[in-house]
């Protein structure tokens, strides 16, 4: 892994409140090669949730809210991965929102 990656987490910017853990386990769902943190924005969202966007080039887009800010997340997975990768981060943000 690259210097900035630890437990498959791009470590070089901040993340929301709360986001660190759910990421690492993000991480962990066999397919999920990388997980990159994006920009941070201001929002009025309240609770924490994370859902997923969109598929990219890549892989898949993350939207994670958080008390007052959202963060975009890049996950780099190969495209027959991408439909259960999906199910699994569903299946994991019900646990999250309790």
């Amino acid at each position: 892994m690259p210097k900035h990656f630890k437990k498959g987490v791009k470590r070089e910017h901040h993340f929301l409140k709360g986001l660190e853990k759910p990421l690492e386990e993000i991480a962990k769902i066999p397919g999920v090669k990388k997980v990159i943190p994006g920009r941070i924005y201001s929002s009025d969202s309240r609770g924490f949730e994370i859902k997923v966007s969109r598929e990219t080039l890549t892989g898949l887009k993350l939207v994670a809210k958080s008390d007052g800010s959202v963060q975009d997340v890049f996950l780099v997975v190969d495209k027959k991965d991408r439909e259960r990768v999906k199910r699994e981060i569903e299946k994991l943000a019900q646990e999250w929102k309790k």
